[in-house]
């Protein structure tokens, strides 16, 4: 499988976030695509989001690089940053999903 430069560029670059840090807001809580979006100054990119039918964290959880793209999220810079965002609300999800699992 041949994978373009720019997606291993991107794939390098994104690292995740200090889970630690009591200032990463909690992802899972957000009820709206725009307050997401507003939340990490990316609002420029909520009329692509609604007009692609991307409406709640859940679908925004399964975005890819390839589908910002899609999009017309062309910098790199705001890729990465809605991105990391992105991984911070998956790990946000799965750490949830743990501790909800050992409730006894």
């Amino acid at each position: 499988m041949i994978v373009s430069e720019i997606y291993l560029k991107l794939f390098v670059y994104f690292r995740p976030h200090n889970f630690i840090d009591p200032n990463i807001p909690d992802m899972t809580q957000f009820t709206s695509v725009e307050e997401w979006l507003i939340s990490i100054k990316m609002e420029r990119y909520i009329d692509n989001f609604i007009h692609a039918n991307y409406f709640t964290m859940d679908q925004i959880s399964r975005i890819t690089v390839k589908d910002l793209i899609n999009l017309g999220i062309n910098l790199v810079g705001h890729q990465k940053k809605i991105m990391n965002s992105i991984q911070t609300l998956r790990a946000q999800i799965a750490g949830t999903q743990m501790s909800e699992g050992f409730l006894v």
